[in-house]
């Protein structure tokens, strides 16, 4: 997944629109956000670290490469997350568990007809 597709699910789980978004970031239009969701822009250091200061509970590991949960779990020190953000959190592994499940389907059916074939000869 881009970081494209991160920033349109954080802004999704955070149930913002775009242009209310861009403007926690400081900006008066939301363009610059536009852009990078479409993929026109990649988002630079300065946006990164705007979106981090204006949303503390997000997990700056999830935003840059896509590891851990979208929110910082509770232990953690900055951590502002709700009941709501902690459920997204586990609609979003359920849905990375269901695409990996059925990825593995997959591969085991085409094993299973390759073995198939090999033992039919």
């Amino acid at each position: 997944m881009t970081i494209h597709n991160r920033l349109q699910e954080l802004i999704d789980a955070l149930d913002v629109s775009v242009l209310e978004f861009a403007r926690q970031l400081g900006e008066r239009r939301g363009e610059k956000v536009y852009h990078i969701l479409h993929g026109r822009l990649k988002p630079r250091y300065d946006t990164i670290e705007k979106i981090l200061l204006a949303y503390p509970q997000v997990n700056a590991d999830w935003l840059l490469r896509g590891e851990g949960l979208m929110f910082k779990t509770l232990n953690s020190p900055s951590a502002a997350i709700t009941t709501e953000e902690r459920l997204r959190n586990m609609e979003y592994l359920l849905f990375q568990l269901n695409e990996r499940m059925a990825l593995l389907q997959q591969t085991n059916d085409q094993l299973r007809a390759e073995l198939a074939a090999l033992n039919a000869k």
